[in-house]
C-alpha cells in the first residue's frame, strides 16, 4: 500500500497503540445488543449480533484519524457491509440521511447522508486487526466510515 501523508496537524499514536475512543465501563461482549434500522425504510430490521456475525464478512484496511490530533494507519477492520443491511431494510426514496447512535453513557450520535454513506461503502465492525472489539473502543460492534475522521465511526 503506498504512503499515504496524514492529515494536517495529525500525529501518529505508537505502534500498538490506539486511544479511548468509546466506554470505559466494562459491557458483556455477547450481551443483549442489537443493530436497529428505523426511520425512512420499508422494513425496519433488528438483528441480533449472532445473526449480524452470520452474514457475508468483508474485512478492509483503514487509516483512522481522530478529530483530536490523532493517526493510526492501516487498522485491519472486519465485519458486515452496512449496504448489506440497508438493502434488507430498503430505504425509502425521501430517505436523504443515515443516523448513527450508540448504546452508550456518552449518548454519542452523528449522521451522514445517505449518498456518503452509499458511497463510503461503511463497514459494521466485529474486529479490529484480528481481535473482537473492546468496549473502549466502540465494541461489540461499530460503524466504520473510511475516508472521514473517526467521530463519524
Amino acid at each position: 500500500m503506498p504512503f499515504m501523508p496524514l492529515p494536517p496537524s495529525q500525529q501518529l499514536v505508537a505502534p500498538g497503540k490506539w486511544p479511548v475512543v468509546g466506554e470505559r465501563a466494562p459491557r458483556v461482549p455477547d450481551g443483549p445488543w442489537t443493530v436497529q434500522c428505523r426511520g425512512a425504510i420499508e422494513n425496519e430490521q433488528s438483528w441480533s449480533l449472532r445473526e449480524l456475525r452470520g452474514l457475508p464478512q468483508v474485512s478492509r484496511s483503514i487509516d483512522l484519524h481522530c478529530v483530536t490530533r490523532w493517526s493510526r494507519l492501516r487498522v485491519e477492520f472486519s465485519g458486515v457491509r452496512l449496504a448489506t443491511l440497508l438493502d434488507f431494510c430498503c430505504p425509502l426514496p425521501a430517505a436523504r440521511y443515515v443516523s448513527f447512535e450508540a448504546h452508550s453513557d456518552r449518548g454519542h450520535s452523528t449522521s451522514l447522508p445517505l449518498s456518503v454513506v452509499r458511497d463510503a461503502d461503511l463497514l459494521v465492525a466485529f474486529e479490529a486487526d484480528g481481535q473482537p472489539l473492546s468496549t473502549e473502543h466502540g465494541g461489540p460492534v461499530r460503524i466504520v466510515t473510511q475516508g472521514r475522521y473517526f467521530y463519524k465511526s
